[in-house]
């Protein structure tokens, strides 16, 4: 006789006689997983769960069983948490990596438009600046409105500083505009309205610019077209009156002219000879560095010669190979660099133009130096540059040639 446990945790177990009903060897119990699938369309049962199906005829007695709850599928592994996790175990150093692993990265980054690289930027001056860089980066989208700044950015200070430094041409006199209260529109405090004041200073540039342009067309020489940089300023200690410095490239201009067309008070035009260039980009910086307040509209401009003559020669290095031996030859000139008055960043760099080294005196009879830039260093980097960048190629034409050797006719 088979006797029960007196454990009262213990389950009962079949005799060797017996065959539960949800053996294949019990004939009026089973049932396939097709009957199943027929009696209840779409769901097939669990049995790890110890569920059992119901007997024939007994299925509208025996509710079916609710489908286990939906779960993630951790077998598979996503392209992007591959990636994660191909770049975290290598800490982002492709030397680690398999060439399946490498190919896998460069493979995502360049059908998402994600390519890398490094540039370089070679001003008329003989600046260079470089930097690497990312594709498929989304920037912030523009302002839209009215422009209102409070001081010059760092960007604009470099701006006119390279037009300057790009020697197009050479400025010679520097004017400052300002306006006499009786003349012009006041504000509710006092102040000369900005909005009025830019039309008229407008109307000022467009008068002087056509005046030179007809001089240059009537006499056929270029030279005569005229070229300047202005930049606005708040008068912040006395009236709070807005007024423009101007950096203009004539040996002369007649003073009573300037008046004439610019419709203020005789003592409203101011204007003074330059000595040197490095004068003329001191002058302008001086009062960008100290204006705060705020101005509507553009703080500054200049002609489009300038703009277009100042802009760099831009080389572009794709492909993290480049990438990598930009930051190889970055890291061996760092100590060239700032002992040249340049700058180092991890993912850049900055040279400035090659000068000479000057001593002069201040107001106070100080002595003042300014160390010279030696162009030796840039002529160093852009050799360096080149000749990395064609030993990347070279490899780079040789993998090709190895990967394809199946399809060689050899």
């Amino acid at each position: 006789m088979f006797q029960p446990s007196t454990n009262p945790h213990h389950e009962e177990q079949p005799s060797p006689t017996e065959k539960p009903l949800n053996d294949p060897g019990h004939t009026a119990a089973y049932v396939s997983s097709a009957d199943i699938t027929a009696v209840w369309p779409g769901h097939t049962p669990d049995y790890r769960r110890g569920y059992h199906p119901p007997l024939p005829g007994m299925e509208a007695y025996c509710p079916p069983e609710p489908p286990p709850p939906l779960e993630l599928d951790n077998s598979s592994e996503s392209l992007t948490s591959k990636l994660d996790h191909i770049l975290q175990t290598s800490r982002r150093d492709f030397s680690s990596l398999t060439w399946d692993q490498i190919q896998t990265v460069l493979d995502y980054e360049e059908s998402e438009g994600f390519g890398v690289g490094a540039c370089l930027n070679i001003f008329p001056s003989g600046e260079i600046t470089g930097g690497c860089y990312s594709r498929g980066v989304k920037h912030a989208p523009g302002r839209k409105g009215k422009i209102i700044s409070h001081k010059f950015t760092k960007q604009a200070r470099k701006t006119i500083r390279r037009a300057v430094e790009s020697k197009i041409t050479s400025f010679k006199l520097f004017v400052t505009l300002t306006f006499d209260p009786k003349l012009s529109e006041l504000t509710e405090s006092g102040s000369v309205d900005q909005e009025w004041a830019k039309k008229r200073f407008k109307q000022f540039l467009n008068t002087l610019k056509k005046a030179y342009d007809r001089l240059a067309d009537k006499t056929g020489n270029d030279d005569w077209r005229i070229s300047y940089i202005w930049v606005a300023e708040i008068q912040e200690q006395n009236t709070q009156n807005i007024h423009f410095h101007i950096l203009v490239d004539r040996q002369f201009i007649d003073v009573k002219w300037l008046v004439k067309i610019w419709g203020q008070a005789s003592n409203s035009v101011n204007i003074k000879r330059l000595n040197n260039q490095e004068h003329a980009v001191n002058y302008l910086l001086k009062y960008m560095k100290k204006a705060t307040s705020t101005i509507e509209g553009k703080r500054y401009g200049m002609t489009q010669n300038l703009i277009d003559g100042s802009k760099p020669q831009k080389l572009d290095f794709y492909g993290r190979g480049k990438r990598k031996a930009f930051l190889n030859i970055k890291d061996r000139l760092e100590w060239n660099i700032k002992q040249n008055g340049g700058y180092v960043a991890d993912w850049g760099l900055s040279l400035p133009p090659p000068c000479r080294p000057r001593i002069w005196k201040d107001k106070n009879g100080n002595i003042c130096q300014k160390p010279g830039v030696s162009h030796k260093v840039g002529k160093e980097l852009l050799e360096m540059i080149q000749t990395e960048m064609a030993n990347v190629d070279r490899e780079l034409s040789y993998d090709n040639v190895t990967d394809n050797s199946d399809d060689l006719p050899f």
